[in-house]
């Protein structure tokens, strides 16, 4: 009996023991969890704090995250000053249409890499390469001057030197400086979205693409029919990533639109703005510009919410990391 009773109370000590290390692994992990968390949203929730507040809460030290009275003209004024409908309009028709292209371009091109093979497939997967390595900035003077004297294969100047006179094209301050690189699929970060489909396009069983052929599929007709259905995945990850990149871009966008800027480079003179016309009839400079950043991530944040579920299968399925 005594052995008996032993036994059971080093049972439960072994019981005991492992319900503290399974509580203490489970209260780290919650921890790190949070920090992790704040870390990342703390800028989020600073913006949103600061956008509410008035030039007398920026004043007063004793506020720091809730302010006294949520001043909700700052959205008002933010709106207003950065002419939100018209450049959100210019967001949408540039942006996010190059956007979309892009993923459609890139999907294109990714097939042919990913399951035919020619002679230049080599030389041409070195270059997709080279273009993901080599940063926009040290290219973007090359492609304002193409674009300053847009030329199409040659043929406009060779035209103008028969004719005398001089028929460049000039695109800067037009959606085609955008929209042309996408359509061609040599656009903003085309060279990573090819590279995931790519990747996730290795996944896909031949046997598939072998059937439709039997069946008198070409491969057109594949790539609709097999290909696409079979890449929603990739197609949503590609699709997400290629919106948030052009909303966000600001470089490229601010080289090439003098005029009819989108969001991004109206967000990034918007005290200028603030200044020009609203001037002192603004209560608060700094929170109407806080306002301005929220306006210009809500639409892109809403989607990802929407999103994010998929979105993060999706990340694993593409064998996406770092």
């Amino acid at each position: 009996m005594k052995s008996l009773t032993l036994k059971k109370n080093l049972k439960s000590n072994v019981d005991y023991k492992k319900v503290i290390s399974k509580a203490a692994v489970a209260l780290f992990r919650y921890a790190m969890l949070i920090a992790v968390g704040f870390t990342v949203l703390s800028p989020l929730f600073e913006i949103i704090s600061n956008s509410l507040k008035n030039a007398d809460d920026f004043m007063n030290t004793s506020v720091a995250w809730i302010p006294t009275t949520f001043f909700y003209q700052n959205y008002i004024d933010a709106f207003n000053v950065m002419e939100y409908g018209k450049s959100f309009f210019n967001t949408v028709a540039v942006m996010v249409l190059s956007a979309f292209l892009e993923v459609a371009a890139c999907g294109v091109a990714a097939y042919g890499f990913a399951r035919f093979k020619f002679p230049e497939r080599k030389i041409l997967y070195a270059l997709l390469l080279i273009t993901i390595l080599v940063p926009v900035r040290m290219t973007f003077l090359a492609q304002y001057v193409n674009f300053r004297n847009f030329d199409f294969f040659g043929i406009t100047s060779l035209i103008g030197n028969i004719i005398g006179k001089d028929l460049s094209i000039n695109l800067i301050n037009t959606p085609f400086t955008f929209v042309l690189p996408s359509l061609f699929g040599v656009g903003y970060q085309s060279g990573l979205f090819i590279m995931i489909y790519i990747q996730f396009l290795k996944g896909i069983p031949k046997e598939l693409e072998e059937a439709a052929w039997i069946d008198g599929a070409g491969p057109i007709g594949t790539f609709v029919r097999i290909i696409v259905p079979s890449s929603s995945v990739a197609i949503l990850t590609v699709t997400i990533l290629s919106i948030i990149w052009h909303w966000n871009e600001y470089y490229l966008t601010a080289l090439y639109f003098n005029e009819n800027q989108p969001l991004a480079v109206v967000l990034s003179g918007i005290m200028n703005l603030i200044k020009l016309r609203g001037g002192e009839a603004i209560n608060s400079h700094t929170g109407v510009a806080m306002a301005g950043c929220m306006l210009f991530i809500l639409p892109v944040l809403i989607m990802y919410l929407i999103l994010q579920k998929k979105f993060i299968k999706s990340i694993d399925s593409v064998g996406i990391v770092g």
